[in-house]
């Protein structure tokens, strides 16, 4: 799995709350601080689960590995763990079959969670 060696110049911004299952979010933020991407999620890690709310980079931002990237960081410290998404539009089903190429992980929209995510 390999980055692209140079993003375009954003910033990724991460939030998540403390709860065992707290919502969390990576911002794309463009020099300006203005938001040109955001990928939502909740990962359970007694469950060992991950779903994906929503992952979503403005047009002229599309194509430049920016979601990529926010969804690798979201992947990073969840090593073996099953994740699923909300229902997925044909971009994002492009999107994810790529990422499920790339990773070896499947992206069902299942919308999979346990009990300790909140929808």
């Amino acid at each position: 799995m390999s980055l692209p060696a140079r993003l375009p110049a954003v910033h990724f911004e991460r939030v998540s709350e403390t709860l065992p299952a707290g919502r969390q979010a990576v911002t794309m933020m463009d020099l300006g601080h203005r938001p040109v991407g955001s990928l939502e999620y909740q990962v359970c890690h007694p469950c060992r689960l991950g779903y994906i709310g929503s992952i979503a980079v403005a047009g002229p931002w599309q194509g430049q590995g920016l979601g990529r990237h926010a969804l690798h960081t979201a992947l990073a410290p969840c090593a073996g763990y099953t994740w699923s998404t909300s229902r997925q539009s044909s971009d994002g089903r492009r999107f994810f079959a790529a990422i499920e190429d790339e990773t070896e992980i499947a992206f069902p929209p299942s919308g999979v969670r346990c009990p300790h995510m909140t929808p």
